[in-house]
């Protein structure tokens, strides 16, 4: 019987110590203000009036949309796209990403949307949008070399081939992730140095937690995304040069081949 009290005491006191500390984080939790989560959870991706960066511009949202849909994308964004939501699918094709599942509660959601409403379009005005910043211009070549992993990240993180390929480049790599050879078109500058910068995507952010990549190293795979986007964009020559010029010379080159051919029969037979 003393053994078990002995037991009991034990567990009653590592209660009572521990107790405050439980308490207190859920506090946190609790008490954490809309533009605490907003500036937590959200502005890795959007902006309040700054213009569209990897997601929409948040300015005006909550006169916009309808309370309950802000909720569910907020705290749910994975059930709006099972369920094929409209909004969700026009969103998804404009900004080619899935907004990622967060861990943000219904209420911690409607806390944000507080922090929002605040913000009017009638009175929130920028001269400058995020887009029209123009970013130091980095080294592709130098970027490619990081992103196969010839140059190391210097704060030790994975290389970027582990999970992407840039096929427009002949780079092929893991397929975790997407092909990223139209990532600079998709995005833009800007966008791409919030989402590099920040990495708010889950994947990113476990493989990357205490190893941010440096801006000059996000600056040359910026130059690199860019020089796979232009090879993208090229037109292809190659099959109008092949259609307008080789084409109507093949019958040609086939007749020279073919009087050759019986020229040397004709000599042979004589």
């Amino acid at each position: 019987m003393s053994a078990v009290f002995n037991v009991k005491i034990k567990i009653l006191l590592l209660l009572v110590f521990f107790a405050p500390i439980l308490l207190s984080s859920i506090s946190l939790a609790q008490t954490q203000s809309g533009e605490e989560l907003f500036s937590t959870k959200c502005a890795g991706c959007h902006t309040i009036g700054g213009g569209d960066t990897i997601g929409p511009d948040l300015l005006g949202v909550t006169e916009k949309r309808d309370t309950e849909w802000l909720v569910k994308i907020i705290s749910e964004p994975e059930k709006l796209l099972e369920e094929k939501d409209p909004i969700m699918m026009k969103l998804v094709s404009k900004y080619g990403l899935v907004m990622p599942e967060l861990g943000v509660s219904e209420g911690e959601a409607l806390k944000i949307l507080e922090y929002l409403k605040q913000f009017s379009p009638k009175v929130h005005k920028t001269n400058e949008t995020p887009t029209n910043i123009e970013l130091p211009k980095g080294n592709a070549d130098i970027g490619k070399s990081i992103f196969i992993g010839e140059i190391k990240f210097k704060k030790g993180g994975a290389p970027c081939i582990s999970c992407h390929s840039l096929k427009n480049l002949g780079i092929y790599g893991g397929t975790l992730s997407k092909d990223l050879s139209d990532v600079y078109n998709r995005l833009g500058e800007k966008a791409l140095y919030n989402a590099l910068k920040t990495l708010p995507f889950p994947v990113m952010r476990d493989i990357y937690t205490g190893k941010q990549l440096t801006d000059e190293e996000i600056y040359n795979l910026i130059a690199l995304f860019k020089e796979a986007s232009e090879v993208s964009k090229a037109p292809k020559i190659q099959e109008g040069f092949l259609t307008q010029s080789l084409y109507p010379t093949i019958p040609l080159g086939m007749l020279f081949i073919v009087m050759i051919f019986l020229s040397f029969y004709y000599w042979r037979v004589k």
